[in-house]
């Protein structure tokens, strides 16, 4: 049975096989004799988007949500752990962390974790979740996604492209109004010229 480690757009983890092209964290979210999550769906203020490769001079983890470590979270591709309020590790992903930084326009990576998490932490309350703000999806800049009802869409190149586990649906039109999902600190780093890696689907 697949451990409950892997992240959608609305920034809910779920349990599926797909386990995508990056990992990351928002702490120790997990019981490590069950390898079951708790029921917070963060520790801390800085969720990151890492390499799957360990950093140099690091093994590999054997075994996932082990004793003491980090609940590792997994994603399709970085569009998707944006939109799910992450953003670029500044360990193992240094060059992308420093040109997020500066897309995004602070002086420090430091200063993203609030401005990115603030936003995304009302909408994953247990009880009263906050609304996703309304926004129009052809003013949103490639890397983004918004949502209608369920069904997260990336905006890529001026069509919606639905969002699986497996990767992204065809390309369709853009619909006049959704739900923004990728935080706005996020969309201006986007808007700015930062590009994150994609899923092969996109073609």
């Amino acid at each position: 049975m697949p451990l409950q480690n892997r992240v959608d757009p609305f920034s809910r983890i779920h349990a599926v096989q797909a386990r995508g092209m990056f990992t990351g964290n928002r702490g120790i979210l997990h019981d490590p004799e069950s390898q079951s999550l708790r029921k917070q769906s963060w520790a801390t203020d800085g969720w990151v988007i890492c390499t799957l490769a360990p950093l140099p001079g690091r093994q590999k983890r054997k075994r996932l949500m082990s004793e003491g470590r980090w609940t590792e979270l997994f994603f399709l591709d970085e569009a998707v752990g944006l939109a799910a309020g992450h953003r670029p590790c500044f360990a193992c992903r240094r060059a992308d962390a420093a040109a997020f930084r500066d897309a995004a326009g602070v002086d420090s990576i430091r200063e993203l974790n609030p401005l990115i998490t603030d936003e995304i932490k009302p909408r994953l309350r247990v009880r009263a979740p906050e609304p996703r703000p309304d926004c129009v999806p052809a003013d949103l800049p490639d890397g983004a996604f918004y949502a209608r009802g369920d069904t997260a869409y990336l905006v890529w190149r001026r069509y919606a492209r639905a969002f699986s586990w497996q990767g992204y649906g065809g390309a369709e039109a853009l619909h006049e109004i959704g739900q923004r999902l990728t935080p706005s600190i996020t969309c201006k780093a986007l808007a700015n010229g930062y590009r994150p890696e994609m899923h092969p689907s996109l073609g």
